[in-house]
């Protein structure tokens, strides 16, 4: 399709998609933006369009792809400001985390050797068979004792 053809198409069709644009927004302002960006979309990719297919879809296809990947990019922005000032009104509080971690760290200390061995390794990011090798202990049996741990830490800690 030649590039008169293509813009004359875009011009009559266009007008079709404010209707659309302001559904999906729910404001005038956001469906002009939808629609200004879906235009420049399908200009920049005009070749893309198969000749014979129908346009206004073409075009439609288009602006509910943007606005869906605009929505989804707006929900999971976070807002962070990083500045000198917010900075300096920052105030960390780690009293309450502090006592957390000592607590789990007495609990850890009170397990009984069998259980805390083999756990501490695997908090450390050792796999269960390089437990066995290095305790030479059966597999089930690291595996009984890291769960023991894990109940014995649940009922102290909490």
């Amino acid at each position: 399709m030649e590039k008169t053809q293509f813009n004359h198409l875009l011009t009559s069709q266009s007008r079709y998609l404010a209707p659309q644009a302001l559904k999906f927004t729910k404001d005038a302002d956001d469906a002009k933006d939808l629609i200004q960006d879906t235009l420049l979309k399908a200009i920049l990719n005009s070749d893309k369009f198969c000749e014979g297919t129908n346009f206004k879809g073409w075009l439609y296809t288009i602006m509910k792809n943007l606005f869906v990947n605009n929505y989804r990019r707006r929900s999971f922005r976070t807002c962070s400001i990083d500045t000198e000032e917010t900075k300096e009104l920052q105030v960390e509080n780690r009293g309450e985390s502090n006592m957390r971690i000592e607590g789990i760290k007495a609990a850890l200390n009170r397990l009984p050797r069998q259980y805390y061995q083999p756990f501490a390794m695997y908090i450390d990011g050792y796999k269960y068979h390089e437990i066995t090798e290095s305790l030479l202990v059966p597999l089930g049996t690291i595996k009984n004792r890291i769960h023991v741990a894990r109940k014995i830490l649940k009922q102290t800690v909490i």
